[in-house]
């Protein structure tokens, strides 16, 4: 039975927008502001119409490369998005023929984008990046969705973006998704829509709760994302502790920090999953 051991789940919300952090000239510091205004914020924030270059930044310990495949492909219809590997780092092929695989994939790179923007990289289709991950343990990836066509020039800003330390959604409007893994390291994510960082998030605690109760992979249902925004709507940060889970009964209450930055704060807020009917609740910390 394959069990992930019991972690401490750290995960961080930004929002990286100009827009986000004039909004009406209020901080965009959260812990700044009283209850309504939080609110305020964040409704302006969420709002897609608001400012188009603006995305939402998760980074989330611990957090496994099968589960980032998982919400990775949200709110995109398959066969219209693709994947540009920007960097990755395999440690091993899980395939016998690991050469026949990277040499499908640059065929259909070759396809996807001509053969001046595939010379070095390779720019995936949905069917494409699942042969990769199915191919090869990797270390580290750094990747980059986008809806529309490609071309070097693209391919050249998003390269450079990374190397001076940026993201590639600061200059491609086109791009849907981006993430950073790195194994037993905190995971960069980030997104346009709220939901994806939402779910990966959702996707952590049921994995947590399966370390708890330990059951194998995939056994525990994920929380609703109404849950999880209303939780990261406190400070866009979360803490889970060990200590301060419980198993009461049928049920596991998993006690939740939301102060930015203290580690020795002291639970505000849980979610309780109900293991008999499969639920999960919300309920303030005394």
């Amino acid at each position: 039975m394959n069990v992930e051991p019991i972690r401490v789940l750290k995960a961080r919300l930004d929002f990286e927008s100009d827009a986000w952090s004039s909004t009406k000239g209020v901080s965009a510091d959260p812990n700044s502001l009283s209850r309504p205004s939080v609110c305020n914020v964040w409704t302006d924030a969420l709002d897609p119409a608001r400012d188009l270059i603006a995305y939402h930044r998760l980074a989330i310990s611990p957090f496994r490369l099968s589960d980032l495949f998982s919400v990775w492909k949200m709110g995109t219809k398959r066969g219209t998005a693709k994947n540009v590997i920007l960097d990755c780092e395999v440690e091993d092929a899980i395939v016998d023929d690991a050469l026949a695989v990277l040499r499908t994939l640059h065929r259909r790179t070759v396809e996807l984008v001509g053969k001046d923007t595939a010379e070095g990289l390779l720019v995936l289709d949905d069917d494409a990046l699942d042969l990769y991950m199915k191919s090869f343990a990797i270390n580290e990836l750094q990747m980059f969705r986008v809806d529309g066509p490609i071309d070097r020039g693209d391919i050249t800003a998003m390269l450079e973006s990374s190397t001076m330390g940026r993201s590639p959604m600061d200059v491609e409007l086109r791009g849907l998704a981006a993430v950073e893994y790195r194994k037993d390291e905190p995971t960069i994510l980030e997104s346009r829509e709220v939901k994806m960082v939402a779910a990966a998030l959702a996707t952590d605690l049921a994995r947590y709760v399966e370390s708890v109760l330990r059951i194998p992979h995939g056994g525990i249902p994920c929380p609703a994302e109404s849950q999880i925004l209303r939780i990261l709507a406190k400070s866009g940060s979360i803490l889970v502790r060990p200590q301060d889970t419980e198993l009461l009964g049928n049920n596991v209450d998993i006690g939740i920090c939301t102060a930015k930055g203290d580690e020795l704060a002291r639970i505000d807020t849980s979610l309780v999953f109900c293991r008999p009917d499969g639920t999960w609740h919300a309920r303030e910390a005394a």
